[in-house]
């Protein structure tokens, strides 16, 4: 029985680098963490007292990711609140199956934002 391929994490490793890049381009340290065999979890810490907000942060990963930028932080990035103050939101990179006919369709990064403290 030949094993499947698991396309996720080269894919996700692949685009991690370049996010770190941007990230402290924008004052956050990115972390990496969970199995990226669905999606990619990662962490922004701010790492300057005045890091760029969120919107501008998810904009600059998702033009890169996706080579377009969403408007609004509720309306492109499926915000929701977690434990200790961190803001979550999800970048989709392909959640339809129609076009490349994967078993497992969905690509998607998964961030939280950890609070500025002040």
């Amino acid at each position: 029985m030949e094993k499947p391929i698991k396309a996720k994490p080269h894919f996700y490793a692949c685009c991690f680098l370049e996010l770190q890049k941007i990230a402290v381009d924008f004052g956050y340290n990115l972390l990496l963490h969970g199995s990226m065999a669905r999606d990619m979890d990662l962490v922004a810490v701010p790492w300057v007292n005045d890091p760029k907000t969120h919107l501008e942060l998810l904009q600059a990963f998702s033009l890169y990711l996706n080579g377009i930028v969403g408007e609004g932080l509720e309306n492109n990035y499926m915000f929701s609140m977690l434990p200790g103050g961190r803001s979550s939101y999800v970048i989709n990179l392909n959640r339809g199956g129609q076009y490349n006919h994967y078993v497992d369709e969905q690509y998607y990064l998964d961030i939280s934002i950890t609070p500025l403290q002040k």
